[in-house]
This record gives C-alpha cells, structure tokens and sequence, in this order.
C-alpha cells in the first residue's frame, strides 16, 4: 500500500475510532481517552528516554493515567469529589519510588515524569470539561454529557490542521516558524484559519450548544494555540533529532503528533467556555 494509502485508512479508522468512542456516551470517552493518555504519556516518555533521560516509564505512564482516570471520572460525576485526594498520594509516590531506583538524576526524572502529566494528561482530562456546554449548564447536580462541543473541537482542530497543510503545499512561500518547521507557512496557516472559521458557521448552524460567536472565538482559539502546540511538538521532535513520536499510527506517527493541537488549545477553549458560565 502506498503512503497516501496508507495515511487515508488509518486516518479514517482513527477519525471514526474518535467520534464513536465520543459519541456513545461519557463511559466509552473515559475508556477511549484513558488509552489515548496511556499511550501518549509512554512516547513522551520514551522519547525523553532516547534523548539519554533514565525516566521510569513505567511509573510515568501509570501515575499519569491514574491522574487521568480520577479527574475523569470526578467530571464525569462517576466518583465523589472525596476520590480527588488520592491524587495527593499519586503526586508524591513519585518521589517515593525514585527514591528506591538509585539514579543519578533523580530531581531531573521526577521532573520528567511531572511535566508529562501536565503536558499531556492534564489536557486529556480538561477534554472531559467541554462535554458540559455553558447552555445547558444547571448546576453539578443536573448537568448531563453533551458530546457536541468536543466533536465541534476536533472538527475545527482537523480542519485547520489539514488545510493549512493543503494550502502550504499549494500556495506556501513566507516561512512561519523555518527554525522549528521548515514547511509551514504563512500562506498555509492563514488558508486553514479561513477553512476553520467557515466550520465554525456550519457548526453554530447544528450544534447551538455554543453561538456563532462563541464558535468563531473557539476556533480563533485553536488557529492559534493548535498551531503553537504543532509548532512546541516540533521543537521536542527536533531537540530529540526524530521524526515521528511514534508509529501506532502508520502513515501519521505517533499519539503525540496526532494531539499536539489539542494539548495547548484545550485549556484555552476551557478557559472561554469558563467565562460563559
């Protein structure tokens, strides 16, 4: 099978792997985005490692994802608020194990393991937080999983992503960031901004979870901060001298370079959404 091929099928089975495990309910997110985290947290981890890092990847990926698991499942209104001490415990059996594996740079692992969580687990659990839009919001006892403004999210994310790439390859001559991205342009990144702000119409037009403003500010949100993450994924890739954080997905890499926009946008969108409240 041919590259393009290749990319096509896993981006269609990944796409609908995405919308279905969002669509079906707030236990297949959790379920799906706790495997998204776990995978995600072992390439960060494992591509510190190639750098030179001893990082216990191990201990990363499960207190990341337990970390995941507990905010989720409280937002979810699946557990008590109660359950959110034992992130307390989690947090510091970090430092406890490294105290047992005898490294030589335990301050930088701890660091490692704790910059992971918040790079990439943090975000996880704030998707979690837009499935309680700001129109149907009644307060925690009567608020109820609306998966809508996240597919909203994804559709803007995807759209901006993948018409930049088409009108960069097209039109592409100002460099935007040649230092950390050689191939993205000016000229890409604004066709993808024009591409974004037209889903973000049709979206107002269906999902009226959000108004149009609101969804012309939540894409305003994500042209820029989806492209910072693009452009901070990079950076990590370049330092680490690698392509790809993975290959999970064939044709498209790893976990990480399929969520770089999501993970600085989503707090962002958060915030906004926040405001509305």
């Amino acid at each position: 099978m041919s590259n393009i091929g290749q990319r096509f099928v896993t981006g269609v089975f990944f796409t609908l792997t995405l919308l279905l495990g969002i669509i079906f309910g707030k236990y297949s997110f959790t379920l799906l985005f706790l495997v998204i985290t776990a995978l995600g947290l072992r390439e960060f981890y494992k591509l510190l490692k190639g750098g030179g890092y001893d990082i216990p990847i191990n201990t990363g990926v499960v207190a990341g994802s337990l970390f995941y698991l507990i905010c989720t499942l409280y937002l979810h209104k699946m557990v008590m608020q109660m359950a959110l001490i034992l992130i307390v415990p989690l947090i510091f059996s970090i430092f406890i194990i490294e105290l047992f594996r005898k490294s030589e740079t335990p301050i930088i692992n701890i660091a490692i393991i704790l910059a992971g969580i918040m790079y990439f687990a943090f975000p996880m659990v704030l998707l979690s937080y837009l499935a309680y839009p700001p129109a149907g919001y009644e307060g925690f006892e009567l608020y109820h999983y609306n998966p809508n403004v996240i597919i909203g999210f994804f559709l803007l994310l995807w759209t901006s992503d993948s018409f930049a790439y088409v009108f960069g390859v097209k039109f592409g001559k100002q460099r935007l960031f040649e230092r950390i991205s050689p191939k993205k342009s000016w000229e890409g990144s604004m066709g993808g901004a024009a591409i974004c702000y037209l889903c973000a119409y049709l979206l107002s037009l269906y999902f009226v979870e959000l108004s149009l403003v609101q969804w012309m500010v939540v894409a305003s949100i994500i042209i820029v901060f989806g492209t910072l993450g693009d452009l901070i994924q990079s950076m990590f890739k370049r330092s680490m001298n690698v392509k790809d954080t993975g290959t999970i997905l064939p044709g498209h890499g790893g976990i990480l370079d399929r969520f770089d926009g999501v993970l600085l946008s989503v707090p962002f969108v958060m915030i906004y959404l926040q405001f509305l409240k």
